[in-house]
């Protein structure tokens, strides 16, 4: 369908397709094995972590014998001298991955905190647990809406919410995490509960946002959330290339607000990304970069 067919759809249709786009999703089983797959080649490039070919058995090493032995019949392992060494697969796999996770910093981020009534992204000292009040109730000025954008766009979120789930040390970080892997599906409940209780194009619809053409669509409120979201990426980009002037003289009496940020320990700081090679294409809200584009799960359009 193209995008002209896809503005013409009747209130009826586009309802259905919102419906379709919003209905709970399953992790399946390539799913479980790409992320057992991450996890260990994540630990081994990034952190250093041995596979011993004989691990105590007493260690945590031990748990991962099935797992290990997957990663080896898809080509992630090699049998090197007294430990598993990555194939020049799992290297491409760790590049991939270190684009997607680039990626989302870069360009879906910022989509973790939406303001809806004020049409604004989360800007410095802005509290992200900020509340209004609407009928004497409060609810969150910032909504996410990640998950709701990758699934606008055809992407399976599945990617996304586990990668901000090893960025965040909630996955392969405990004590027991070789433990936590054996469990296969279980471990990642998280994941799936994530996605499947995240803002969805059927809930912006819900909303009962008007204009003066009548009632407003979900999917026309992300889309315009996207472009807008993109274009911010790109005005704070540009901000970030202009050169610092430092014979500027200091502002007297200039107010000065104190704020907060916390940042997260970065990742994969050894893997190149150029963001600004993306900017152009993200006008289009339909865009998507080649990494993410093996794990579509389902076309929007």
């Amino acid at each position: 369908m193209s995008q002209a067919a896809f503005d013409e759809l009747s209130w009826e249709d586009l309802m259905a397709l919102e419906a379709q786009q919003s209905e709970p999703i399953q992790l399946d089983d390539e799913d479980v094995r790409r992320f057992n797959a991450r996890t260990i080649l994540y630990k081994v490039d990034q952190q250093a972590y041995a596979l011993p070919l004989m691990p105590a058995p007493e260690s945590g090493q031990a748990f991962l014998k099935d797992v290990l032995q997957e990663l080896v019949a898809d080509n992630y392992l090699d049998v090197g001298q007294d430990r598993y060494v990555l194939t020049p697969k799992a290297h491409q796999e760790l590049e991939a991955m270190a684009e997607q996770y680039h990626s989302l910093v870069e360009h879906y981020d910022i989509f973790a905190h939406v303001d809806l009534d004020q049409s604004s992204f989360l800007e410095p000292g802005d509290n992200p647990k900020a509340e209004i009040e609407i009928n004497g109730e409060f609810f969150p000025r910032f909504i996410d809406l990640r998950v709701a954008v990758m699934r606008f766009k055809g992407i399976s979120p599945f990617d996304m919410v586990f990668l901000n789930l090893l960025r965040e040390g909630r996955i392969g970080k405990s004590d027991n995490w070789e433990f936590d892997l054996a469990l296969g599906r279980e471990l990642y409940k998280e994941v799936e509960e994530i996605v499947n209780t995240a803002y969805t194009v059927s809930d912006l619809t819900n909303l009962k946002k008007t204009n003066d053409n009548g009632e407003i669509p979900g999917s026309d409120i992300l889309r315009d959330v996207i472009v807008a979201g993109n274009q911010i990426n790109q005005e704070r980009s540009l901000v970030k290339q202009v050169p610092k002037k430092y014979d500027m003289p200091e502002q007297q009496n200039q107010q000065t607000i104190e704020y907060e940020i916390i940042r997260e320990e970065p990742m994969f700081v050894d893997y190149s990304y150029d963001p600004h090679h993306y900017y152009g294409h993200y006008r289009d809200p339909f865009y998507v970069e080649p990494t993410w584009k093996r794990h579509r799960y389902r076309k929007w359009f």
